[in-house]
């Protein structure tokens, strides 16, 4: 990822180098090794950092890993929501997750043992306080940005009616990213992982959850949402 250091004085010019290289590192390590293979000092040698470095920029493994994800899925998310509002705004709310997710679920199929690591890890760690060094933390708050981009979207199908407005816009994201963490865990876990495949059954689950949610008449009129 390319960071802007116009204006920026020598001293943090030198730590956002050295925050790119060990990012890197822990991508080529990762890739190259796997998760469990994978080590902090192997890291901290590609990256030209001392150990001890190493860790005031992440404290261990899996925060390393989830430094990596952190950063693609921020691109993956601004890019595909204002991809939304840009040239998907008419369609239904269906049509548009499934656009946001099918960039989600085609990154997590690139590498599906080491998605599911993270994914996994998630499950398991217990919520941190937000720190420069906590990737965990720094995760869970991106979470929060997404489901704020979705409960927008539920917002807007809201106001011309093919969501009923007397439900929580907020509630539907949290059920639509329920639903989307678990699909996309129980897909990684297949011995082949096909996008197309799982995109699919994503595609049915959100189906069913959403049309609860859909007023009678804009399904007797063909505003469903599949």
């Amino acid at each position: 990822m390319e960071i802007a250091t116009d204006g920026l004085g020598l001293r943090e010019r030198s730590k956002l180098e050295k925050r790119r290289r060990i990012s890197e590192a822990a991508r080529a390590v990762f890739t190259e090794f796997g998760y469990d293979r994978a080590n902090m000092r192997e890291i901290a040698k590609r990256a030209g950092v001392a150990t001890g470095t190493l860790f005031l920029y992440a404290p261990d493994k899996r925060n390393l890993l989830l430094w990596i994800f952190n950063d693609d899925l921020d691109h993956i998310t601004e890019a595909t929501f204002a991809a939304i509002a840009a040239e998907h705004a008419h369609e239904a709310l269906l049509e548009q997750l499934m656009f946001a997710f099918d960039a989600r679920y085609r990154y997590w199929g690139a590498d599906p043992e080491l998605s599911l690591h993270a994914l996994q890890e998630l499950i398991v760690a217990r919520d941190v306080e937000a720190t420069p060094a906590s990737h965990l933390a720094n995760y869970h708050l991106r979470r929060v940005v997404l489901q704020d981009e979705v409960a927008q979207l539920v917002r807007a199908q809201q106001r011309l009616g093919r969501i009923r407005a007397s439900e929580d816009a907020e509630t539907i994201a949290r059920l639509v990213l329920a639903i989307y963490n678990a699909a996309v865990r129980s897909w990684l876990r297949l011995n082949e992982v096909d996008p197309a495949q799982g995109l699919g059954e994503l595609r049915e689950l959100l189906r069913l959850a959403l049309d609860g949610c859909t007023p009678a008449n804009a399904r007797s009129a063909g505003e469903t949402l599949n």
